[in-house]
C-alpha cells in the first residue's frame, strides 16, 4: 500500500514538473527567432538614422525663408535651432517616427529614444541640458535640430543576418548572436535580447 501511494506521489511530482516546465518554456523555433530576430535588425537600420545619424532632411541652414520660420515659431532655443524637414523626409510627423520604432524596438527602449528624441533632458547637476532632437510647431509642422548631422554617430555597422545563432530561449524573452562588419571587415560577435511583446518580438538592444 505504501509503495502504491510513493509510485503515485512520485508520478504526480513528474506530471506537475512536465506541466511548470510547458508553462515557462519556449513557444517557438529557433529558426523563428533567427528569422525574427533578422528582420527586426534590417528595420533597425532606417530607425537609427533618425534617432542617432545625421536623422531627416531639413531646409538649408542658410536659408532666410528657414531662418524667419524658425524665428516665428519659436524654435530657437538659446544656440540651437530648428528647421522643418524637407519634402524627402520619411516621417512628417512624431507619430509616424513612433510608429515604425514601435515596430523594432521594446516599449522600455522606445521610451529612451523618445525621451532623448522629444523632449531632450538635463544632466543630473542640471549643469546642462540637452535639447530635444524633434519638436512639432504650432502648425504640426515637424522640424529638427540644425545640428543633428555634425554630431551624428557613424553608422557603419552592419550584420551578416546568416550568421545569428539562437542563445537563450525563454517564453518572453531570448537572446542572440549576430557576426558584425565595419567598411566590410568582420569586427566584433554581438549578443542582442529580444522581448516578446503582444504581437511579436522586439529588440531590447541597440543595433548602432
Amino acid at each position: 500500500m505504501k509503495k502504491t501511494v510513493k509510485i503515485i506521489a512520485l508520478t504526480a511530482v513528474l506530471i506537475l514538473a512536465a506541466v511548470m516546465a510547458a508553462s515557462c518554456g519556449a513557444d517557438y523555433t529557433k529558426e523563428e527567432l533567427c528569422k525574427s530576430a533578422g528582420a527586426l535588425i534590417e528595420a533597425s537600420y532606417k530607425i537609427n538614422e533618425v534617432y542617432f545619424g545625421e536623422g531627416l532632411p531639413i531646409s538649408e541652414e542658410d536659408s532666410e525663408d528657414a531662418k524667419k520660420f524658425a524665428e516665428e515659431n519659436g524654435l530657437t532655443l538659446e544656440n540651437v535651432q530648428f528647421l522643418p524637414v524637407t519634402e524627402e523626409s520619411p516621417y512628417t510627423s512624431i507619430d509616424e517616427i513612433k510608429k515604425d520604432t514601435e515596430k523594432v524596438y521594446s516599449k522600455e527602449y522606445c521610451e529612451y529614444l523618445y525621451s532623448m528624441a522629444f523632449e531632450g533632458f538635463s544632466t543630473e547637476d542640471g549643469t546642462a541640458a540637452v535639447y530635444a532632437k524633434y519638436i512639432e510647431d504650432e502648425g504640426g509642422v515637424l522640424t529638427a535640430r540644425i545640428d543633428l548631422v555634425e554630431n551624428a554617430l557613424p553608422l557603419d555597422r552592419k550584420y551578416d543576418l546568416s550568421s545569428i545563432k539562437a542563445k537563450k530561449m525563454k517564453k518572453d524573452m531570448a537572446t542572440v548572436t549576430v557576426d558584425s562588419y565595419i567598411d566590410g571587415k568582420k569586427d566584433e560577435t554581438l549578443t542582442f535580447t529580444l522581448v516578446k511583446e503582444e504581437d511579436g518580438w522586439r529588440l531590447d538592444t541597440p543595433t548602432y
